[in-house]
This record gives C-alpha cells, structure tokens and sequence, in this order.
C-alpha cells in the first residue's frame, strides 16, 4: 500500500519569488490569527448561546483560512477559490445572525435537526435497493431516533406561497446569502459581489476558470498565471480577514483589529510592487 508524503510533495512544489511575498504575507495573517485566537482560549468563557456559536463558527472561519493557505501552497487553485467562497459564507451569515442574535442563533442551531434528517432520509433512499439488510436496519433506526426532533423544530422551517401552499425553507432563514448579505448593509453586499463574481466561476467550473489551466501544467508552465491567480486569492482573503478581524472586536474584543493596518499596508505595496499602474494612466487621472 503507497502512502503519500505530503511534506515531500509540497517540497517539490516550488514558486518564483514573487510569488513567495504574497504567500508569506497570507502565512504571516495566519500566524497572528492563531495566536490570537490561542490567546482568547485561555481567558475567554462564553457566557451565552451566541457566544457559544461564535466559539464553534470562528473556530470553522480560522480553519478555512488555514485550509486557504494549504490549497494555494499545494498550486490547487480552484479548490482554494472555493475555499475563499465558504469563508465569505461564514462571515456574512455571522453577521447576519449578530444583527438579531436572541432570535436567529436558535434558528440556526434548530435547523441541523432537520438537516440531519433530511441527510439520513436520503442515504436511506440511496441504499435501500442495494446495501446489505444490515445496514438498511441501522439506518432505518437511526432516522427514527432523529425523528422527534425533527418533527419538533419542523415547523418553524415552512411558509406559505401566496396561494396558501405549505413549503420547506431553502435553508435555516429561508434567505440566500445574497440577501443575508443585503440585510447586513451596503459593505457587505459590495463584499459579497466582490468575492461571489470571481469565486463562484472557479466552484462551478465555468470556461472562465478553465481558461488557464494549461498553465499549471509541467509543460506548458507561466510563472506570470501563477502570480496572478494566487496574488488574486490572497487578496481576496485579506479582506475577508480584515472584515472578520472588525466583526470580532466588535463582538468579543478580539485585538486583530490592531494588525490589520500592518497586514493591509504590506498589502498595498505588494500590489504597487507587482500590479503596478502605468503612469499614463496616472497622469490622465
């Protein structure tokens, strides 16, 4: 049996210099994320169900930067465009939840019984026909476990159309991330169509984000395609950080906010350093 040597893999994985200042710019971001958040560990207790979510959910959020980071390292550039979509997910649906935290944290916490059914509801359609009796019992007897549950919050999860038809909500709020991002304001929705615009290509593998593929090849190899796409994910990620960074100051007093002109400034000049304006441009401004 072959195991894979991932060190010995990301090893062999080498980049151009430029290319190495906007990775090590986003490592630095990590380091003092988890250095933060490791510092909060020690002193913080939560004290309610939303702080308690914010505890699970930023937990998730740090990871996803993490997993961001891990995925550009290994040249794995739509799986970390994908990446970079959930973290965006994270942080409006945080924020949407903040705007009315005695109301939407149980909503959403309530949904996973319902989700959980519905998932257990369809491995037992998938498996019926075609998995030992075994099995098929077990998970028959699993879904009835989850059953006064999910019978209990059901109802909370259903509207009426306009012709008095009973439906399911699409999700916990029954709102897609488009509106919870309108609902948290104006930045937020520009931050949405910033990051859903380029994004979302790469997650539904539109010809767009097919159109330099050839590019990571061993063979047809452009050190310039691999400068911009991981140039372009790492900003991106930035400045979802930075609006993390200010959502928790404002919810639990995390001190990231006090880095974040560092990150952003280094930002700017690496930016002024590799995507350059022309001067007639500037000169006609």
């Amino acid at each position: 049996m072959y195991r894979i040597d991932l060190e010995e893999t990301v090893r062999r994985i080498t980049f151009p210099d430029s290319v190495w200042e906007w990775l090590d710019l986003l490592s630095h971001l990590l380091v003092l994320t988890q250095q933060e958040a490791l510092y909060q560990d020690e002193i913080f207790v939560a004290e309610n169900n939303f702080e308690r979510l914010l505890v699970i959910a930023l937990n998730k959020e740090i990871t996803n930067i993490n997993a961001i980071y891990a995925l550009l390292r290994f040249e794995y550039i739509h799986q970390a465009a994908a990446q970079t979509r959930l973290l965006c997910e994270g942080i409006i649906t945080l924020k949407y939840i903040a705007l009315d935290p005695d109301v939407r944290v149980t909503a959403f916490m309530d949904y996973g019984q319902v989700e959980a059914y519905e998932a257990a509801a369809a491995f037992l359609d998938w498996e019926r026909d075609t998995a030992h009796p075994y099995h098929v019992e077990s998970l028959e007897k699993f879904q009835r476990e989850l059953e006064s549950e999910y019978e209990r919050v059901k109802p909370k999860y259903v509207f009426k159309t306009r012709k008095g038809k009973e439906r399911a909500f699409s999700n916990w709020c029954n709102k897609s991330i488009s509106q919870q991002a309108k609902e948290c304001g104006s930045h937020f929705e520009k931050l949405y169509h910033l990051v859903y615009k380029q994004m979302s290509a790469y997650v539904h593998g539109s010809g767009w984000s097919l159109r330099r593929q050839l590019a990571y090849s061993r063979k047809h190899y452009k050190p310039d395609v691999v400068l911009n796409d991981i140039a372009n994910i790492t900003r991106v990620t930035i400045l979802l950080w930075n609006e993390l960074a200010k959502f928790c100051h404002e919810q639990l007093e995390w001190r990231l906010v006090q880095e974040a002109p560092q990150v952003l400034k280094r930002l700017e000049a690496l930016e002024a350093t590799h995507f350059p304006v022309p001067k007639d441009s500037l000169e006609n401004n």
